[in-house]
């Protein structure tokens, strides 16, 4: 089977779950290739020895690069976007061959249906003419609509009125390292995520604040960038934070993993987030809030859950797991167990496989 790819982004959780799910399928001996928007993103793909074509979709109307695209994806087996830019393009475009494949992952929700207060209360007209009209339109051009949650594929039911039969719920996975560090310490909280205003990283700081006043060796990091970066310095100097903060930029997921004693999830909205999953998979105890799809994967104490918004509660939640070695140890053992049985990247790309044979056995 030809799997191409087609990614329009930099960074960030679809393009964590794409390398992830095309490394899985290349060991299975799937032929395998990826577009890219950036050369630092098909770099990661190559080294992972998946074929990578740049090809950078540079704005919504990009029509020019989209036919290079369809170009360079025909003859496949299935095409497969895995962000909203290029699933417009890919919707949009002929099939790769007759009877091939056109497949769409749904990996957030647009900015205008996020949930306040980073999502306005009310979408607008603009938002409903683009998202529940030609967005759910486009989705009837596609052969199935994967989404890795059931609470995200029901907000894209009820709200944008995305076709229910056309979606597949397929979580994502990611590929646990072979051993982990058990006795980690309570030196080190943090976060690995886009520094985008979603991601709730001011009520992060806020919790900072309350626990640095208890705990004066804890220190704090933000790793990551976004449009945000600014924004979250002047709170942490608001906060008289800013010298037990840092904010490092981007780095891989391992340096990242390998400084946090306590990781921290707390975003308005998330779908599958794949560095939650990639710090449950390292050992690393987290906290979450109980947004989107985080309740299908943190199950049976797994991860400390809060309601998004309260630092307060961030807070008390991060301060149990420092206080308490065992609870961390208990905690860190059991979110691996629940990788290793539902999230791995083999598993979610056995089971994306097999959606492509169906459907191209029915086709």
């Amino acid at each position: 089977m030809k799997v191409r790819f087609v990614t329009s982004l930099t960074r960030g959780g679809p393009i964590e779950h794409t390398l992830y799910l095309a490394r899985a399928m290349a060991r299975q001996g799937i032929d395998v290739g990826a577009v890219c928007a950036a050369t630092s993103v098909a770099e990661r793909f190559a080294s992972a020895g998946i074929e990578a074509r740049r090809i950078p979709l540079e704005h919504p109307l990009d029509a020019s690069h989209a036919r290079r695209i369809w170009r360079y994806t025909r003859g496949a087996d299935v095409v497969h976007a895995q962000d909203r830019r290029s699933g417009l393009w890919v919707r949009l475009g002929p099939r790769p061959r007759k009877n091939g494949l056109r497949v769409y992952t749904v990996h957030g929700l647009p900015d205008q249906y996020l949930p306040p207060p980073v999502g306005p209360r009310h979408p607008g007209v603009r938002a409903y003419l683009a998202y529940r009209g030609l967005d759910a339109a486009l989705c009837h051009r596609a052969d199935a609509v994967i989404v890795p949650t059931q609470a995200v594929a029901r907000v894209l039911v009820e709200r944008l009125r995305f076709p229910e039969a056309k979606l597949e719920i397929i979580p994502g996975g990611v590929d646990p390292p072979a051993a982990v560090d058990r006795h980690r310490g309570a030196e080190v909280v943090g976060t690995l995520t886009t520094l985008e205003p979603v991601k709730g990283l001011d009520v992060f700081l806020r919790a900072a604040k309350r626990l640095a006043r208890e705990h004066r060796r804890l220190r704090f990091v933000a790793f990551g960038a976004g449009s945000a970066a600014g924004e979250l310095h002047e709170v942490a100097r608001r906060l008289g934070i800013d010298d037990r903060v840092e904010f490092p930029g981007q780095v891989s997921k391992d340096r990242a993993l390998g400084h946090l004693d306590v990781f921290v999830l707390s975003s308005y909205m998330e779908n599958c987030p794949m560095a939650l999953l990639e710090a449950m998979a390292a050992g690393v105890p987290a906290v979450s809030t109980v947004v989107g799809g985080v309740p299908e994967i943190a199950t049976d104490g797994t991860v400390q859950l809060v309601e998004p918004g309260n630092d307060a509660a961030l807070a008390a939640a991060i301060d149990r797991l420092l206080e308490d070695p065992d609870l961390r140890e208990r905690q860190a053992a059991s979110a691996r167990d629940r990788v290793l049985e539902r999230f791995t990247a083999a598993s979610s790309a056995r089971s994306t496989l097999a959606l492509y044979e169906e459907l191209l056995e029915g086709g």
